[in-house]
């Protein structure tokens, strides 16, 4: 039964044993209003702001008007009532929590404040400030010293300063809080057994990690002495996928190479320590072309290995003759003709001849 269920106010009724809050039911008089009710107080509101609080001890008015009637009747429960819910305060670091109850003796001290706030429920009223206030006891204390926080909480409700404990709703309580400690020893037990499991798992993560290394390491030895290209052939193999990517870094590395040799012979030349002389020609040329390129030394890539410097065409030898043959005759210079002499080594007789002429 709700606090807007109950019975018409000329029929008795029993207040329930689980009372959650003073608030009891709110109605707005026919005629003229008679208390009858020993086990709540009557909160009477007027047109004029004015109210009364009457109870079987007699009333008290406030501003109330002459010859006006209430427009609105609140029922607030008298006596002592009792509220009991479970808590969970965390530990110190927020590690865990401890899980206690409370049970809360309230009763009302101000009949108008407690139908101005509209007290409902206790619980939901007053478990935030509850729980606030005891949360900076138990953050002191980790979840194996249950007994110790226990004893600090008991401590803080006995000081004294807890005496206005829900004054703020119009009522006068009294506070009992208590740690499960056997609860507090499981929950510790639980973790220390979590712990030491979490620690088995890793150790033989670790041993696996362990194992795995050592029948790698020959492998990766034998990857690291074949030098990067065996290193770059693995890694396309593992992922064929990248093979685009790797044959790129492979060009970039290899002009990379080629330029620095050059600039290392390029520098060797300006310090003396190589004359141009001594270089070959072409090599030569090679130095003069990467010093006039500012996108790269050679942007169409020289197909030589990438840790060695160019090499310049040369001119085809001539081809050799067998080791008995005669060397060859150089050809005769031309003769001209007014250098040739008559009847020799022309082949044409001359007419003019004493021979000829007979």
């Amino acid at each position: 039964m709700t606090y807007n269920q109950w019975p018409p106010q000329d029929q008795e009724f029993v207040l329930p044993h689980d009372l959650r809050g003073p608030f009891v039911r709110e109605f707005a008089p026919q005629a003229a209003y008679r208390h009858r009710n020993s086990q709540v107080a009557s909160v009477l509101y007027y047109k004029n702001g004015g109210h009364s609080v009457i109870t079987v001890r007699g009333a008290e008015h406030f501003n109330k008007p002459l010859m006006g009637k209430p427009t609105s009747v609140c029922w607030i429960a008298r006596g002592q009532h009792q509220v009991s819910f479970q808590l969970e305060l965390p530990t110190y670091g927020d590690r865990s929590r401890f899980r206690a109850g409370a049970d809360v003796n309230w009763e009302v001290h101000d009949f108008y404040l407690a139908a101005e706030k509209r007290v409902v429920d206790v619980e939901r009223m007053l478990r935030p400030s509850l729980e606030a206030r005891l949360r900076g006891l138990s953050r002191r204390y980790s979840l194996d010293s249950a007994q110790q926080v226990d004893e600090a909480i008991q401590d803080e409700l006995a000081s004294g300063r807890w005496g206005d404990f829900g004054a703020e709703l119009g009522l006068a309580t009294q506070v009992f809080v208590r740690i499960d400690l056997g609860q507090a020893a499981a929950d510790h037990q639980a973790q220390m057994v979590a712990v030491e499991k979490g620690s088995m798992v890793q150790e033989a993560i670790d041993t696996v990690n362990k194992a795995r290394i050592a029948a790698n390491i020959d492998d990766a030895q034998k990857l690291i002495g074949a030098g990067e290209t065996a290193q770059y052939a693995h890694m396309m193999a593992a992922d064929p996928s990248r093979a685009h990517e790797i044959l790129g870094v492979l060009q970039q590395q290899a002009r990379e190479q080629r330029k620095g040799a050059l600039d290392y012979l390029t520098n060797l030349i300006n310090q003396g320590v190589v004359q141009r002389h001594q270089i070959d020609d072409q090599v030569q040329a090679l130095i003069e072309y990467s010093r006039t390129v500012s996108t790269g030394v050679f942007p169409n890539g020289i197909p030589q290995a990438p840790t060695s410097l160019p090499i310049p065409p040369m001119p085809p030898a001539p081809p050799l003759l067998p080791a008995d043959a005669p060397p060859p005759i150089p050809p005769a210079p031309p003769v001209s003709p007014t250098d040739a002499v008559p009847g020799e080594g022309t082949g044409v007789e001359d007419d003019s001849s004493p021979e000829a002429r007979r």
